[in-house]
């Protein structure tokens, strides 16, 4: 669970960043920040169910349409709580606090990394195949990199670790993250934000999506993440069960607001 560092009151932006905090409505659905404390940018989240390239999406919508902050359940931000001390340089999304929208998540073995693969670290063993409507949380930390999704420039673009976590209806959790440079899994992949549009605010339209990256030796492109649920140990903390590595193609859609 990726653990979030609290702001730091100190980050040399946090006077214009607070100007602009205020200016904005508070989000639906969440309660007020404490006095002087700047709110959570809220944001619009789409989920295609192609990649760019017209390839089905591991990361997909549930058929009902854009995910609006506060609406149904859904939390869709720029959030405060970023790394480096960086406000609102960080999208993050769930469904857990849902009871009517969840995310679309694909398992096909075909995008499974093999051995031999630069990308394999250990045998594909999916919860399921195909694709399941489930609660999820995915999220990305550009603030950990020291980018910020806020200021970019239109055109512009960086490369991000994405987290990337889902609960099975047994409640069993399962990670599948192209975090590269958060997960520190040599044979992962982050994933590139680009910014479309900006305006005096900051950018306001982004995209996310696998990074190109050399094809594997079986032929394979898309993000590379790691599968992993945690070790059922009772006693003394185990490391998180490995279930191979997959090539995740997805393209999510972000705007402000």
């Amino acid at each position: 669970m990726v653990n979030r560092r609290f702001l730091s009151r100190r980050h040399a932006g946090f006077v214009a960043f607070l100007a602009l905090a205020l200016s904005l409505a508070p989000q639906q659905g969440h309660a007020a920040p404490p006095s002087g404390h700047p709110a959570n940018i809220s944001v619009t989240t789409y989920f295609s169910d192609t990649d760019s390239g017209g390839n089905p999406s591991w990361i997909a919508s549930d058929g009902n349409g854009a995910y609006h902050d506060g609406a149904d359940g859904v939390m869709s931000i720029l959030t405060t709580n970023g790394y480096n001390g960086i406000v609102w340089g960080d999208w993050q999304f769930q469904t857990y606090g849902s009871t009517t929208r969840t995310v679309g998540h694909l398992f096909d073995m075909a995008g499974a990394a093999l051995p031999g693969d630069l990308h394999y670290s250990a045998p594909a063993n999916p919860p399921y195949l195909g694709t399941q409507d489930l609660p999820s949380r995915v999220q990305v930390m550009c603030t950990l990199l020291n980018n910020d999704m806020l200021t970019m420039n239109a055109g512009s673009s960086f490369t991000c670790p994405l987290h990337n976590k889902f609960n099975m209806t047994d409640g069993t959790q399962y990670f599948l993250d192209p975090a590269n440079s958060w997960s520190h899994y040599a044979e992962t992949t982050d994933v590139q934000v680009t910014c479309n549009t900006a305006d005096s605010g900051g950018c306001n339209d982004w995209y996310i999506d696998p990074l190109p990256i050399t094809p594997s030796p079986t032929g394979q492109t898309g993000a590379v993440g790691r599968l992993t649920t945690p070790s059922p140990s009772k006693g003394k903390p185990q490391p998180d069960i490995n279930d191979g590595d997959f090539y995740m193609k997805f393209h999510i859609h972000v705007t402000r607001p």
